[in-house]
């Protein structure tokens, strides 16, 4: 009887402590380089309280660490310190290159299968595709996105979306609505090592 009561009290205990799951967060912002502001992506991995990931400052540039509580994240990055704010919206930061107070956005995270590539003309716009989202078809505008790689730093850019047709991934999307948004980020599709150039052609 003592053995089982102290079984349940070990599975309690187990209860009472969180795994350490990982979680992705992405935001749009403006914060200053350099004496000048610019805009910028924040690619944040958050495990715990722990806090790591990529910084475009004119090119992304590692996370050094920080942490995360209810309402703010602080890092730092670049010699840099910054901390944002959910509730008020806003990324303060200071270091060499400046202190400020400046808007920060969350961007909206979708997983879907990548059903359709519409490619833009000087009539329709610029490129589409289409997502199946749970079953729902939504399409999201595609501009210059950054390709969040699983190994190593992000592509600034990534122009090859269209080679992703039938595959599942998880795109972080601003201005999301019913009918879809405009693509900022895309993760690398889970088993994929992507290059920055596509492989050359074989010769015929």
């Amino acid at each position: 009887m003592k053995l089982r009561t102290l079984w349940l009290l070990f599975f309690l205990l187990l209860a009472a402590f969180p795994a350490r799951s990982q979680d992705r967060r992405v935001y749009e912002g403006v914060v200053g380089l350099k004496k000048k502001t610019l805009g910028t992506t924040i690619l944040l991995e958050i495990t715990g309280t722990s806090v790591g990931g990529w910084m475009r400052l004119e090119e992304f540039i590692p996370i050094e660490g920080g942490t995360v509580s209810e309402n703010f994240t602080e890092f730092r990055a670049g010699g840099n310190s910054y901390k944002i704010d959910e509730r008020r919206g806003r990324i303060t930061y200071s270091g060499p290159d400046g202190n400020g107070d400046r808007l920060v956005t969350p961007l909206s995270r979708v997983t879907g299968v990548f059903d359709e590539w519409i490619e833009g003309t000087r009539y329709s716009g610029g490129d589409e595709m289409k997502i199946e989202v749970r079953g729902r078809r939504m399409n999201f505008r595609v501009g210059r996105p950054s390709l969040w790689k699983r190994q190593g730093p992000p592509f600034e850019t990534f122009s090859r979306v269209e080679d992703l047709v039938g595959i599942e991934f998880t795109i972080w999307v601003a201005g999301l609505g019913r009918r879809g948004g405009a693509i900022v980020v895309l993760e690398e599709p889970e088993g994929m090592n992507i290059p920055l150039k596509a492989p050359k052609k074989p010769k015929e």
